[in-house]
């Protein structure tokens, strides 16, 4: 993993990958201004051959299906949210009510369901929007035919790749002055550095897709995590304690939670990790002293990124304060949580530099050294709804308060 302790999907070193600049990034110590590049140096990273690729999203998130349109306990056909990989003879299990039900056909449009009630001894129960829906195997009767194949045709996803640049530039008559503190050339590069990587993360949380023409060239840019967890199912929702928005409690944020544990993704540990702005972890701290009953851990901090837990009923969130949240006051009252396991670099080009110089007479008679580094890539993301976005948390208020 990118940073001991943070994350276990995709498990790697930063130092084993010193071609990528989100290992750099957290090899140099940038990492506080880009937490989210610098963790992706432990996340899976693709290269694509052209500027527009594309990736499938398949039906790989475990969980359950959340009912859309229920029925009373006579109800032999209920619409979910999505089918998933559910077949003919699949059991599944009513979370509220505990009834089996027998699924007896499966409707083309891929969300109605027609079930047999009351399997197994249980008792059919009015099944009502928003009750979950949990696949308990199948089962068949002696003699029957084969079982329907599966097959994963899945949904296409695409982006572009964006092109970052970030320049540096010196005079002749700088560069040959000499500062206790070293090169003057050298602190530009780095901070061309510490720019580049900032660019790039704010495209990696808040770009949108986008391509046209300037000038007779094509400028495209990419879509952001965020931008794909709204578009793909992700959990999006308003802050609220149902009478007056921007009110929250612990016992929401865990609820909040909760529904996004619901889901994860095969084979990948149950993780997530969030990030919020001061402003916010400042509230969710409110929320703990008046609750009394609720502790936020520190873990450990590494490459300048410290990292905070809060433990809920079905897993564990690692929180993560972001600088660049305290620069809007919306991104200030919000929470993004992401798999990290989900979240996939595409390369068009790998990061590149170029230098000019009166030394390498490419200056074209400028008595200056300049230079710009870059970036062509994207982001792609899969599993949205093992992924969330809180918005609007404004004021902590108790999880139980007196009648």
């Amino acid at each position: 993993m990118a940073v001991r302790g943070i994350f276990a999907s995709h498990q790697g070193i930063a130092g084993e990958r010193q071609d990528d600049l989100s290992a750099r990034v957290l090899m140099l110590g940038y990492a506080g201004m880009a937490p989210l590049l610098a963790l992706s140096a432990g996340m899976p990273s693709e290269p694509t051959d052209q500027i527009s690729f594309g990736w499938i999203e398949d039906a790989h998130i475990s969980g359950n299906q959340t009912v859309v349109t229920g029925g009373n306990t006579v109800a032999t056909s209920i619409v979910v949210d999505d089918i998933g990989i559910w077949t003919v003879n699949t059991i599944i299990m009513n979370q509220t009510s505990g009834e089996h039900m027998l699924i007896t056909s499966l409707n083309a449009d891929g969300v109605t369901v027609g079930v047999l009630r009351g399997l197994s001894g249980t008792t059919a129960a009015t099944i009502s929007t928003g009750h979950k829906l949990q696949s308990i195997g199948t089962a068949f009767a002696e003699g029957s035919g084969k079982p329907t194949a599966v097959t994963q045709q899945g949904e296409e996803r695409t982006n572009y790749t964006q092109i970052f640049k970030n320049g540096w530039a010196i005079t002749g008559t700088a560069k040959k002055v000499r500062y206790l503190t070293g090169s003057k050339l050298a602190h530009n590069k780095e901070m061309c550095f510490a720019y580049h990587a900032e660019d790039m993360e704010r495209a990696f949380l808040w770009g949108r897709k986008g391509s046209r023409l300037i000038s007779g060239q094509r400028l495209s840019t990419s879509n952001g995590i965020l931008a794909q967890i709204e578009a793909y199912g992700g959990l999006v929702e308003s802050a609220t304690d149902g009478t007056t928005p921007g009110n929250y409690s612990m016992k929401l944020l865990q609820t909040f939670f909760r529904k996004i544990f619901d889901y994860n993704a095969k084979g990948m540990p149950n993780e997530r990790i969030a990030f919020c702005g001061s402003q916010l972890l400042e509230i969710i701290q409110h929320m703990v002293l008046i609750d009394s009953a609720y502790n936020i851990e520190h873990d450990e901090s590494a490459y300048g990124i410290r990292v905070m837990t809060i433990k809920g009923i079905n897993g564990t969130i690692k929180f993560v304060t972001h600088p660049m949240m305290v620069e809007n006051p919306v991104w200030q009252s919000e929470l993004y949580v992401l798999h990290p396991g989900l979240i996939k670099k595409r390369k068009f080009r790998d990061t590149w530099t170029e230098e000019f110089s009166p030394e390498k007479q490419n200056n074209a008679g400028v008595d200056a050294t300049e230079g710009y580094i870059a970036d062509d890539l994207g982001f792609e993301l899969k599993g949205a709804k093992t992924m969330g976005i809180l918005r609007n948390v404004q004021v902590a208020v108790e999880s139980f308060p007196a009648p």
